[in-house]
């Protein structure tokens, strides 16, 4: 068999974005996607009502790039963003990323490779590194245990990281109505997890389809982090796992006291130029609306 058709007879690949005031990173995250175009059909990304110049730079880009689609959502949430996306897919996997994700060189073709010769697996996760935090080895570890380790070995369950994750078109159609209200307050990532175990669909790791991501979420303010990070227990409680619940209950609160401390330390650090210092202070907690 030929290069060419081997390549043709790979699974195609769709890349769902959702979007909400994201100006200052959407252009790189594109960018990023472009250089990849011959792996990936379609990138869609899905303007959740922004208010910043987001949309038009969307609109320059869908200009520009015929594989790019630009698609507006009214309501508000991820989850109708996200929806919104899948919906317009037509490739046999849709990725779907974070605004701050920066695939590396060779996500696309990892994960068309990946799913060409793993025909068990219905959906995946792939790696992940902060970019923008300092003791990246501790801030990386905090985000397998938590996001990961502790998913696995309390409460059984394989979680998908909504930054970086992928699923196969027929997998989605046959969950997307399992899953909760969408303006439900749960993690979406996870309630996608538990909703494709629950028919014994597999999901796995994929560490070739590396994507950086920011850890602007751990310097968000305290309470809104915990306000967040609540939906972790109440996401087993929605999806009728009580038991699951009380054990991840107690490890969320870990997880709040953690993220406090190290909020508190990234008061002073400049995630631009990856310095601390004490003019950093006056920036305060990062603003970022949590879904």
């Amino acid at each position: 068999m030929s290069v060419a058709s081997n390549l043709t007879a790979l699974p195609t690949l769709d890349v769902v974005i959702p979007c909400y005031n994201e100006e200052h990173d959407i252009a790189q995250c594109l960018d990023l996607l472009l250089a990849q175009a011959d792996d990936i059909a379609q990138i869609i990304v899905v303007d959740n009502n922004s208010t910043d110049t987001t949309p038009k730079i969307l609109k320059q880009y869908s200009a520009a790039h015929q594989n790019i689609t630009v698609l507006r959502e009214t309501r508000q949430g991820v989850e109708f963003a996200r929806d919104t996306g899948l919906a317009h897919a037509t490739s046999d996997i849709i990725a779907r990323i974070d605004v701050d994700a920066r695939v590396q060189p060779g996500w696309a073709r990892a994960l068309r490779d990946f799913y060409g010769t793993h025909s068990d697996v219905q959906a995946s996760t792939g790696a992940t590194e902060y970019y923008d935090l300092p003791a990246r080895r501790f801030t990386n570890f905090m985000t397998w245990f938590f996001m990961t380790v502790s998913n696995e070995l309390l409460a059984g369950s394989v979680n998908l990281y909504g930054a970086n994750m992928s699923i196969r078109k027929d997998a989605w159609e046959s969950i997307k109505d399992e899953l909760p209200g969408r303006d439900t307050h749960v993690m979406e990532d996870l309630a996608i997890s538990l909703a494709l175990q629950r028919q014994a669909k597999k999901i796995a790791y994929v560490p070739a389809a590396m994507a950086h991501v920011s850890g602007r979420r751990m310097r968000t303010s305290p309470r809104k982090f915990a306000r967040y990070n609540a939906q972790w227990p109440a996401t087993y409680r929605v999806m009728g796992y009580p038991d699951k619940a009380r054990i991840i209950t107690p490890v969320s609160w870990f997880g709040n006291f953690l993220q406090t401390l190290l909020a508190l330390l990234l008061l002073f650090h400049n995630p631009y130029t990856g310095k601390f210092g004490i003019r950093n202070f006056k920036h305060g907690y990062e603003g970022r609306q949590l879904p």
